[in-house]
């Protein structure tokens, strides 16, 4: 009898936590799905089968979740990305045969008289710069509201690459002139590299002309056999980390319930946050890895003879870049072919922004190894933007336009903007080619 009793209450609280367990699914699910329709204005269960605005993120950021090593040493550029290396099926967006990532083989050739080839021109933001074009038309929708574009077919060309700094701009612009690329209007966006990555360089005692250390000494150490084992280490993590994220995203893709979208776009997010961490460390172990090794194989990168004082240092890149801008503008004015150079504004260069709480929990490192190049570097730059004006340059200081919004901007600890960082510079570039080109009639 006692044991009946005893098996009685067992089967009852079992069926008091069933019961408590289906409650709180039911009312974890509820939340979920208010979050969903909250963020993205649709039911979690009827939802447009698109591609998750959280990878589309990380497309952007520039992580290619299926390849560990995605540059490939250049004879010219130094490095672009491996052909194919990441495709978006829906958007036909992949990296061409020249290694970059575009809707477009190059040299494009017009197919009408009506189209209006702009080119654009630096690192990863100006990649990304492109892209969003590529993806939501920022910056041909807010031209075309302009009478001067209303009518035209505007394409971009994207000729910009993670890491790219002065001259490289400068050496693919005459490239793909020589290859016969037809341009009507070229953007070069940049700052942000010149300093940041040419300041490692400086550190790492490699020519502060040559491409960023922290992209060409992984690619020759491999090419040379002579990556330093924690180099390789972090090499790995970040490999490792990549597939973590890559699980992450099929998985938070294939989710039938809000509740597993949830909790997969939190890890997914953490995932994220902790991979840009190992790129972080990575970049300080580059920075501080032992610069001899650069030229013990068959790949020769040229040497500084030392480590330039700060003052040196920046002074050299200021001049570079400054000489870099002229002769872009030189050659392209020859060819009636307009030039707008915009310095992109940065979170570690000190402006008037207010920065949100998620930007200070995510944009802000102490720790970034670009901190100093910044900080440093951007008064030099700015200092020569009215010599650069003298010169004839088309040239804007952007470092401010991100000032008087109160929304969050940034998304990582880099240099990067999110949707509304976008559309503030898309909306800042067009205005600002459209007020040269009324001025100059």
């Amino acid at each position: 009898m006692k044991d009946a009793t005893l098996l009685k209450k067992a089967k009852n609280l079992s069926v008091l936590i069933a019961v408590n367990l289906a409650i709180a699914f039911v009312c974890l699910e509820a939340v979920s799905l208010a979050f969903y329709f909250v963020d993205r204005k649709q039911f979690f269960y009827t939802r447009a089968k698109t591609q998750e605005k959280i990878v589309e993120e990380i497309d952007r950021a520039g992580i290619r979740l299926d390849e560990s090593i995605v540059e490939r040493l250049h004879p010219f550029f130094g490095y672009v990305l491996k052909q194919g290396a990441f495709t978006n099926e829906r958007l036909k967006l992949k990296v061409n045969r020249h290694g970059f990532f575009s809707l477009y083989e190059y040299p494009f050739v017009k197919t009408n008289k009506n189209q209006f080839i702009i080119g654009v021109f630096g690192g990863s933001v100006a990649n990304n710069f492109a892209v969003d074009e590529y993806i939501n038309q920022r910056l041909s929708q807010k031209l075309k509201s302009y009478a001067e574009f209303a009518n035209r077919e505007i394409v971009v060309l994207n000729f910009g690459n993670g890491g790219y700094k002065q001259p490289q701009q400068l050496l693919i612009l005459n490239y793909f002139l020589a290859l016969g690329q037809e341009l009507d209007l070229a953007i070069n966006l940049d700052g942000f590299n010149e300093v940041a990555l040419s300041n490692l360089n400086n550190k790492a005692q490699l020519d502060i002309g040559m491409p960023s250390v922290q992209h060409i000494q992984p690619l020759t150490g491999l090419a040379n056999n002579n990556l330093s084992p924690e180099l390789m280490g972090s090499i790995v993590e970040i490999s490792d980390k990549k597939k973590q994220l890559k699980t992450a995203v099929d998985k938070l893709q294939t989710c039938q319930l809000a509740l597993c979208h949830a909790v997969m776009s939190l890890q997914v997010r953490q995932l994220v946050s902790s991979y840009q961490q190992a790129v972080v460390k990575y970049d300080k172990q580059v920075k501080n890895s032992d610069s001899e090794a650069t030229n013990s194989g068959i790949v020769y990168i040229p040497k500084a003879d030392a480590v330039l004082a700060d003052a040196a240092a920046f002074d050299k890149m200021a001049a570079m870049w400054y000489e870099s801008s002229v002769a872009m503008n030189q050659i392209l004015a020859s060819r009636k072919i307009g030039y707008f150079h915009f310095i992109q504004p940065n979170q570690y260069y000190p402006t008037k922004r207010v920065f949100t709480d998620k930007e200070k929990e995510i944009a802000i490192s102490k720790d970034s190894p670009y901190i100093e190049g910044v900080k440093k570097g951007y008064p030099v730059l700015l200092s020569k933007v009215g010599d650069l004006q003298k010169a004839g340059v088309n040239i804007f200081s952007g470092v401010n336009i991100l000032d008087n919004t109160k929304e969050t901007v940034y998304k990582d600890a880099c240099c990067h903007y999110n949707s509304v960082g976008d559309e503030i510079l898309a909306n800042y570039v067009a205005s600002s080619i459209v007020q040269i080109l009324r001025e100059s009639k």
